[in-house]
């Protein structure tokens, strides 16, 4: 009589649909037993009775000071409440024999759980409408350097910040994702800092600080510091080239060149670079830049929000969905 082995799922849990797959796992929404749901359809609490569910690949996990290192970030996470970084809720290993569960047949080593935030991505918001004005490019910057600071108190890098790792809900609030994973990544090449090009450091505060950097000028101008796509002409950039700030407005030359110092010790902390860029803001567009920065978002970000997907239950089993609420 054949035996059939189901794949290993977080304990207590239904799934509701798939977010995203790919070599780092797959990233679900999951509705968690006990919350099934009353009467109301109201969206906030259909929000609220899920989470986000990132299972993490066994193969990322084999290495045993890699695996030390990511329980360790797991460890810095837990805890960490701040309304710009996504809530996480808690850690659940897998049993040492999981089964196979993706199309690489990869085993589960755990899977990592946080609130589901109803949002999409920068990176969507600025594919659609392209580069964002002044205000609203400096207040995703700032409530960026917030979640970072809020991050480096606790001793827990990034490590891959990027646009699509940084979630624009409805109103226009932006929340960061993708913490606790550095030990897991390397980063995006278009942010990645001259000295991880080197070789000469791993994922550091000075790292995220650049790649943040890095951010503000695409949310800006609509492109990377460095617009090639030949790798090895991109690490020469980032090692050697000079800053372009110039494409940039003329108030946030100094804020883009200290964040995106070759050297990373010349890098501004996150908290002082949130205090220049605050008074420099505040000079340039005046006392309410943020609440404008945040109604652009807003207007950019509702009419994306309202379309995602209202019934995910309805997918399961189905292609992945792009940009439904992710961790």
């Amino acid at each position: 009589m054949a035996v059939v082995v189901q794949p290993w799922r977080l304990p207590r849990s239904t799934e509701v649909c798939e977010v995203h797959r790919g070599r780092r796992g797959r990233i679900v929404l999951a509705r968690l037993d006990g919350q099934a749901g009353g009467p109301s359809n109201h969206e906030a609490g259909r929000a609220a009775e899920l989470v986000a569910v990132r299972y993490i690949p066994a193969g990322l996990l084999i290495h045993r000071p890699r695996a030390e290192a990511f329980q360790a970030d797991i460890d810095r996470l837990t805890g960490l409440a701040v309304p710009e970084v996504v809530p996480f809720r808690h850690y659940e290993h897998a049993p040492k024999f999981a089964a196979a569960y993706d199309r690489w047949g990869g085993a589960v080593g755990g899977a990592l759980v946080s609130d589901a935030v109803e949002g999409v991505p920068l990176s969507h918001v600025l594919e659609r409408h392209g580069a964002l004005p002044a205000p609203a490019a400096l207040l995703v910057f700032r409530r960026t350097l917030r979640a970072l600071a809020a991050a480096h108190d606790r001793g827990l890098v990034h490590g891959d910040l990027r646009l699509a790792k940084v979630l624009v809900r409805a109103d226009g609030a932006t929340t960061v994702t993708g913490l606790g994973l550095a030990a897991l990544t390397s980063g995006a090449p278009a942010l990645r800092a001259p000295e991880l090009w080197r070789g000469e450091a791993t994922a550091s505060p000075a790292g995220d600080v650049y790649a943040a950097a890095c951010m503000l000028h695409l949310c800006l101008t609509g492109e990377p510091p460095f617009p090639v796509t030949q790798l090895f002409s991109l690490m020469a950039q980032h090692a050697t080239a000079p800053v372009p700030v110039t494409a940039a407005p003329r108030m946030l030359h100094a804020p883009l060149a200290a964040g995106l110092a070759k050297d990373p010790a010349r890098r501004p902390a996150p908290e002082i670079l949130m205090t220049e860029l605050a008074w420099k803001a505040k000079r340039a567009l005046g006392g309410d830049w943020e609440e404008r920065g945040r109604s652009v978002l807003r207007t950019l970000a509702e009419p994306l929000v309202t379309a995602l997907p209202r019934t995910p239950s309805s997918t399961v089993g189905s292609r992945p969905l792009e940009g439904m609420p992710i961790m």
